[in-house]
């Protein structure tokens, strides 16, 4: 993948233990977010040398943030192998993680104004959905996707923002594509806290119901507080911290009332409409591409459901 080429480039060093840390911030991932950007930006005319530098800006950030996550969560894997922290301790994590930020804004700083700008608004955003996650209290489906849209879907859109900023689309089409890219997101962090909860760690890459058993409350476990006539004992577990077997037995009853098809019938109401706002641009072949990309987002739904 041309990325991964830049990527590599990008964080390279001379000092050894330094490489070591990044080469395996650097391994595994879909590459979604720069993916994004690439297409994107094919709606016009583009420098290609500087669309493949922000795209690869955009997945070092995404890659700090998961480092930096990681540390916040105390996860122990990532991408099916260690998390960075695991190996190497809290404090060359986190560092590492603030290298990949200098390196990405080292690489934006030779780009446009307002690719700059959107980027440093999505980690705004960012920040403040953890921060939100951190101090709120019992959540609600609302601030659910007020969280998941600053912490997944600002990153997406900023992505898809940039593409069309660099190929100098008008304002109003860059608009289309970021919203393209903010209910791609969504969707995406939905089937994702889907997965955690009704799918298997080891088609994840990563221990899954981790969630739940730091009490975080995703879509549908909310969905099961919200229909469930035990919802409120149930809350006071999660408040206190449940056990395998609660969990277990949570994600039975959750089931039983169907809220595994609710979740998935959100999340591809989201691609919908994804779709609806691709639908507002100029006609171009990068948009069937882009629609596809959307719609194998939800493949991972069809084979639990």
């Amino acid at each position: 993948m041309e990325i991964k080429a830049v990527l590599n480039e990008a964080v390279a060093t001379p000092d050894p233990r330094l490489q070591q840390l990044l080469n395996h911030a650097l391994t595994g991932g879909k590459g979604l977010r720069p993916t994004l950007v690439l297409l994107c930006a094919r709606f016009g005319i583009h420098d290609t040398v500087e669309v493949r530098q922000v795209a690869t800006a955009i997945e070092l950030i995404h890659l700090a943030s998961l480092i930096h996550d990681d540390v916040l969560d105390g996860a122990t894997v990532r991408r099916s192998l260690p998390a960075l922290h695991c190996l190497y301790g809290t404090v060359p994590a986190v560092l590492t993680g603030d290298y990949l930020f200098a390196t990405a804004f080292g690489l934006l700083a030779s780009s446009k104004k307002a690719v700059l700008t959107t980027v440093t608004e999505a980690i705004r955003a960012m920040c403040s959905g953890e921060i939100q996650q951190l101090t709120a209290a019992v959540p609600d489906t609302k601030a659910y996707f007020t969280y998941i849209g600053q912490k997944t879907a600002a990153l997406f859109s900023a992505a898809c923002r940039c593409g069309g900023i660099l190929c100098r689309l008008k304002r109003p089409q860059q608009n289309y594509l970021a919203r393209f890219g903010w209910h791609l997101g969504l969707a995406y962090q939905i089937i994702d806290d889907y997965l955690d909860l009704f799918g298997s760690a080891q088609r994840m890459g990563k221990p899954n119901r981790q969630d739940l058993a730091r009490g975080i409350l995703t879509l549908p476990v909310l969905r099961f507080l919200e229909l469930s006539p035990e919802a409120a004992r149930w809350q006071e577990k999660i408040n206190r911290g449940l056990t395998a077997a609660e969990i277990e037995e949570l994600i039975a009853a959750a089931r039983q009332l169907n809220c595994d098809e609710y979740t998935a019938a959100i999340a591809e109401e989201q691609i919908t409409l994804a779709l609806e706002a691709l639908d507002k641009l100029p006609v171009s072949p990068v948009q069937e591409e882009l629609a596809l990309l959307a719609s194998r987002t939800l493949d991972p739904l069809q084979e639990i459901i």
